[in-house]
């Protein structure tokens, strides 16, 4: 069994927060210890007060002294690294990858241990390019970003784009190993819709519910649902749209389901706890996710196949990653409002058809898409090495 120290620099809340988790669950779950380090701890751990005070300096802050804060963090996560490889002699380093934080791989490399570099983003580009992240720094962020992906001994990226892009910066081809996000499958398990949320949400028991999860923000593309969904209420289609969520768009959504018509078919949750998202897509026929970023490997989607829901999603590589097309899920033109439309109307009309992809979606989450391989899968790598 191996020693692994696993870092993080990050709040720990969000889909980052459950990532983190989870992984060390499936590693200790294998029977591997695992040792945290990182300003907030171990998700869970009762860090609410270090998580506020990191959100005060970077809301607070100018952006160059912030910047210059996570550059000197570099510095000490490798003097923390260094006496804590010193003291537990891991068998290998397990590092999130973070901007500018370059500390795991020089800590790793003094003492000869691997670093296995867990890599979601490429945030140099995200913060550079989004409007409501910022980088100061530029030059600097991705030079780093490309020494700290090139020099890991394993670098794992979350979808076959994100590789690409990499690849593309200068990163060594052959470096990156895809590794798709994934779920907890005995969390997210298929069950009977619960009666008594339908009544409270007003679903009418005969109405097929298509369904959304996640922070209601522009790049998601829910304005494609909303249209495809009152195409298919427009042809006599009893349906129902249950977005759970909330985010920084609701109103222009609420208003737009007001003007497509679809007020009384359809209900925005709000936020929901991750420990009750189950429940919510449990009562889903039909679970959508009309766009995401590039590079991006949602993890709602492995959520949605876990529950053995019939699942569509844009025909590109990163849900590609997931999805085989027609066997436990079904592609639609990348962008395309009409193909979304054609194929929500063929999985409406056809129960056998919903049934069927749900079955094979959770069949390959529990062979493939879930925390335990992917953990099982880094050791076995590293051990190869």
């Amino acid at each position: 069994m191996a020693t692994i120290l696993y870092h993080h620099r990050t709040l720990g809340d969000g889909a980052e927060g459950i990532h983190i988790r989870e992984m060390i669950n499936a590693f200790r779950s294998l029977g591997h210890t695992v040792t945290i380090s990182g300003p907030t701890g171990e998700p869970g751990s009762g860090s609410g007060d270090k998580n506020n005070l990191v959100k005060w300096f970077k809301n607070k802050l100018p952006l160059v002294f912030f910047e210059l804060l996570e550059l000197a963090y570099c510095f000490f996560c490798f003097i923390n690294l260094y006496f804590m490889c010193r003291k537990r002699k891991p068998d290998f380093i397990y590092d999130r990858y973070i901007t500018f934080n370059a500390g795991a791989i020089w800590a790793g490399r003094l003492y000869g241990i691997p670093v296995v570099l867990e890599v979601n983003a490429p945030l140099a580009f995200e913060r550079s390019a989004e409007s409501d992240e910022r980088l100061f720094f530029k030059k600097l962020a991705f030079s780093l970003e490309k020494y700290i992906c090139s020099h890991a001994g394993m670098t794992i990226v979350v979808s076959t784009p994100l590789k690409d892009y990499l690849e593309s910066t200068g990163v060594p081809v052959g470096k990156c190993f895809v590794m798709p996000n994934g779920v907890n499958q005995y969390t997210f398990t298929p069950k009977e819709k619960n009666s008594a949320i339908m009544k409270s949400l007003g679903i009418k028991d005969k109405s097929i519910i298509i369904g959304f999860t996640g922070i209601l923000r522009p790049w998601h593309g829910l304005e494609l649902v909303i249209e495809a969904t009152a195409a298919l209420k427009s042809s006599g289609r009893r349906i129902f749209l249950l977005i759970v969520g909330d985010g920084p768009i609701r109103l222009q959504i609420e208003n737009m389901l007001i003007e497509m018509n679809l007020a009384d078919d359809s209900l925005i949750t709000g936020r929901i706890g991750h420990d009750v998202v189950a429940d919510y897509i449990n009562l889903f026929d039909i679970a959508v996710s009309p766009k995401a970023t590039f590079y991006a490997s949602p993890m709602k989607i492995v959520e949605y196949m876990a529950m053995g829901k019939a699942v569509v999603a844009p025909d590109s590589s990163n849900f590609r990653d997931m999805i085989d097309d027609g066997v436990n899920g079904s592609l639609f033109s990348n962008d395309n409002g009409k193909t979304l439309i054609e194929t929500l109307e063929i999985l409406y009309d056809s129960e056998m058809l919903r049934q069927n992809l749900g079955n094979e979606a959770r069949r390959k989450v529990e062979s493939r898409l879930n925390w335990t391989w992917n953990a099982r899968e880094v050791c076995r790598q590293i051990k190869a090495r």
